[in-house]
């Protein structure tokens, strides 16, 4: 029988621990255990979302043919990155809320692509999953909305083709305005579909086939536009010559004196922006970025010269401001992400940031990332002052994609909150008197019904009894 000596034991128990801690290690890595993913579906849905938005962020600013390409290229990784991850989703949770909302963004990557049918097929699979759902009434407007616009066009384009070939052979006032303002009507389809290019090649058509028309100075300040506030190209060749084309080519029209706000508005907001990121850039701690460019962990405490962190938070939030002045909602989010991330340690300006990223996607009916952003703030700054406003925005959010259920508890919650402002208190209580309602007495509360799709009018119509 062999016996073992303590510094023996000691060795095999260390051994033990190393392959125990390094086997934890692997399995943490690579989110496996046999082979079966274990990363939750929440996370896998989260990652596919920071993919989109940071397809969704990449703006153009500069003029060079090849930058815009890598641009272009940049954008395209990322949506390519986040379709890929949605796909994942449906493959895990063919059937569920997170496989609906998975459909729904793959099909906007679609339409982003001009791919309607594509597009449609996922619309479809949602109202298949889930007819009576938030996301299969907002596929159904999807579908209606792709079949209405491509009609349009088809439409308006075959009338424009008639009347420019009339007026061309015989002109007249009538035949000149009938067929420009079908052109205009396919320009507007097309931006409608979100085919930007399209939009912009066909209101520039405008511009040049009825430049005397009065809807010429509104194609082509429509232009900048598209440019400024969908496709967040500020350069010469993109929005700002757009817009200085309107005043060069329609100099005593109200557009004219439209652009020369806009434009004024844009220079000073991206000249500022521009100097703060400057601001940024000179008060971070150049060993710790050349840590960082050797892959080593930083604490964002550490990335900032001594004293700097407040100035730098004030940068962050003046930024994230300014993109919202622009209507750059995507940069705007993705500043306070970045301010999130490299200022962790500063938890006022963290729960202030998580608001405004849950305010911001609110604002763009993105409901579910908002009920994120604010659950976020809940769960790391429960004492923030943004408190109260973040539990009632979540409650209206619950309510905006129909699930009443968590609406009803997030309004009580909000009701029953004891510290801090409560402005929307009225409006709470009248939301809760009515959800509380049971008009047909049949045990079921209104919200109950409302979220089960059934009468609070009938007493045969019961949340489980198969209507």
């Amino acid at each position: 029988m062999t016996h073992l000596t303590l510094g023996s034991a000691l060795r095999i128990a260390r051994s033990c621990l190393i392959i125990l801690v390094l086997s934890m290690f692997v399995i943490t890595y690579i989110g496996c255990i046999g082979g079966v993913d274990i990363v939750p579906l929440s996370a896998k849905i989260q990652n596919a979302d920071n993919a989109f938005d940071e397809a969704e962020a990449v703006s153009t600013r500069s003029d060079d043919p090849e930058e815009k390409q890598k641009v272009r290229a940049k954008r395209q990784k990322a949506y390519d990155k986040a379709m890929s991850l949605y796909l994942e989703v449906i493959a895990k949770d063919a059937k569920g809320k997170y496989a609906q909302r998975a459909h729904y963004q793959i099909a906007t990557i679609y339409k982003k692509h001009y791919e309607w049918d594509k597009a449609n097929e996922h619309y479809q699979a949602i109202v298949e999953l889930d007819p009576t759902g938030y996301y299969a009434s907002e596929a159904k407007s999807g579908i209606a909305s792709i079949r209405k616009n491509r009609q349009l066009i088809r439409d308006e384009l075959a009338n424009y083709q008639n009347y420019k070939a009339i007026y061309d052979t015989e002109p007249t006032d009538e035949t000149y305005d009938i067929a420009a303002k079908s052109l205009y009507k396919v320009a507007q389809a097309y931006e409608a579909l979100e085919n930007f290019p399209e939009a912009i090649t066909t209101f520039e058509r405008l511009v040049t086939e009825f430049p005397d028309h009065d809807k010429a100075p509104q194609a082509q300040f429509q232009v900048g536009n598209i440019y400024f506030y969908k496709l967040y190209d500020y350069t010469n060749s993109g929005g700002w010559g757009a817009f200085v084309a309107v005043a060069e080519k329609f100099p005593d029209t109200y557009e004219a004196g439209q652009v020369k706000a806009e434009l004024n508005k844009a220079k000073d907001l991206l000249v500022e922006i521009k100097q703060l990121q400057d601001e940024i850039q000179r008060n971070k701690s150049k060993k710790a970025m050349e840590f960082e460019k050797l892959g080593r962990y930083v604490r964002p405490s550490d990335k900032w010269l001594m004293g700097k962190t407040d100035l730098v938070v004030q940068s962050y939030q003046q930024i994230a401001s300014k993109w919202e002045k622009l209507r750059n909602y995507p940069n705007a989010i993705e500043t306070y992400k970045v301010l999130i991330r490299d200022l962790s340690h500063k938890k006022f300006a963290v729960a202030a940031a998580l608001f405004q990223v849950g305010s911001l996607y609110q604002q763009d009916a993105q409901y579910e990332r908002a009920i994120q952003a604010f659950d976020d703030l809940l769960e790391k700054s429960p004492e923030s002052t943004w408190r109260n406003e973040s539990v009632y925005q979540q409650a209206v959010c619950y309510r905006s994609i129909r699930e009443f259920g968590s609406a009803y508890e997030g309004f009580k919650t909000y009701m029953s909150l004891a510290k801090g402002d409560r402005p929307y208190l009225r409006e709470a209580e009248q939301i809760i008197r009515q959800y509380e309602l049971d008009q047909d007495q049949d045990g079921y509360k209104f919200y109950e019904e409302l979220e089960n799709g059934t009468s609070d009018q009938d007493p045969n119509s019961q949340p489980g009894a198969g209507n």
